[in-house]
């Protein structure tokens, strides 16, 4: 694989990273609820460790990547999108979330298949696999919280 190629996947991916990293901060920010501040905090961190694994990355530790199968419970398929704003109400909060979740995940997913570079397609799908990690988690707390 082009190691310039690489550098760019990795870039975009850390520039994803860092947008989700201020969404998250921003709801802390603006949640109420300790328990919704909590889980803001808890993703903002984890955009930032993904930042810095990022940041890291080389072609040969995606050789070594582990991927896992992450269930989807497809409920970002009934969720529309919104603008956030300070005042928005949890659940707004929460769904726009999993919307941006799904939109990284399949961003992934679309450059793996459009990809014909094997150590590529595997950074793809590893990034997705991690974006699939977020949008369940964020999928099962608003079917707990908001759902039932």
């Amino acid at each position: 694989m082009d190691q310039k190629k690489f550098k760019e996947v990795i870039q975009l991916a850390i520039d994803k990273e860092i947008k989700a990293y201020h969404f998250y901060k921003e709801a802390n920010k603006a949640s109420k609820l300790s328990g919704a501040k909590e889980l803001f905090s808890d993703l903002a961190k984890e955009e930032l460790g993904h930042r810095r694994m990022l940041e890291k990355m080389d072609m040969k530790k995606i050789d070594r990547a582990k991927i896992e199968k992450v269930p989807d419970l497809k409920i970002s398929t009934y969720l529309t999108d919104a603008e956030f704003k300070p005042d928005m109400p949890y659940a707004d909060t929460l769904r726009m979330a999993i919307k941006m979740e799904e939109r990284a995940l399949q961003l992934y997913t679309r450059m793996n298949k459009s990809n014909k570079d094997e150590t590529l397609n595997k950074l793809f799908t590893f990034l997705a696999n991690e974006e699939a990690k977020h949008k369940l988690r964020l999928e099962k707390i608003y079917d707990d919280e908001i759902l039932r």
